[in-house]
């Protein structure tokens, strides 16, 4: 067997439709510079913020930079028999899938919604293929911080107090959810979007007027803060 044959396959997917697009891109780059080439053949999977999936020589590059001219549109089938990356290419008027190339394990650096949230990890068991990270529960539970907090409650562990908003009620009462708010803890006071990390729509509010802005920069980001 050749050297090339005996590395490990990886696919390594980054970008993302989440607000933390960014970030993901960010983790790329650091995932990739540490994967030894002696040991792993990776394949490059970029999605861009509009959810298309992109292949090429730099995806990573494309998409930092935002010229995608030599990437290729691919896809990963829901199918346990075919459990590789497939391209999509044009062809007389159609579409075709051309496998690129079986993978033996997918290393997903999506953040936030769409990438640590479980619907990725479903898409990986549907298609029967390994995968790095916390399956499809833990990644649902863990991605949204208002159940997680009830099931560490549950289970008798200890967490910060803290209070769950919608979006619907900051803009139709926010005068009552400052209130309670303020009934948590004194000032400071975090306010984070309830699904995603902690890069983006993170506030540290010293005042009520700080804590209405902090509200509002975390409903820019998801309908639960």
């Amino acid at each position: 067997m050749t050297e090339r044959d005996q590395r490990i396959e990886v696919c390594v997917i980054f970008g993302g439709v989440s607000g933390e697009h960014e970030i993901s891109l960010l983790s790329a780059r650091s995932i990739l510079a540490a994967l030894d080439p002696r040991k792993y053949h990776v394949l490059q999977i970029g999605i861009t913020h509009e959810g298309e999936w992109l292949t090429g020589e730099d995806v990573l590059s494309a998409l930092s930079n935002g010229t995608l001219d030599g990437c290729s549109v691919a896809t990963l089938l829901a199918d346990p028999s075919r459990t590789g990356i497939y391209r999509l290419y044009p062809l007389n008027g159609s579409e075709r899938l051309e496998l690129i190339r079986k993978v033996d394990v997918v290393f997903p650096v999506l953040h936030g919604t769409f990438g640590e949230d479980g619907t990725i990890q479903g898409l990986f068991e549907l298609a029967n293929i390994a995968y790095v990270g916390s399956g499809v529960v833990a990644s649902a539970v863990g991605m949204d911080k208002g159940i997680f907090k009830d099931v560490m409650r549950a289970n008798g562990i200890a967490v910060a107090d803290s209070r769950v908003f919608t979006r619907r009620e900051i803009n139709e009462n926010s005068a009552r959810v400052v209130e309670m708010s303020e009934k948590i803890a004194s000032y400071p006071l975090f306010v984070k979007p309830a699904n995603l990390g902690s890069s983006v729509g993170v506030s540290k509010c010293h005042d009520r007027e700080e804590l209405i802005s902090g509200l509002k920069e975390a409903a820019r980001f998801d309908r639960e803060f």
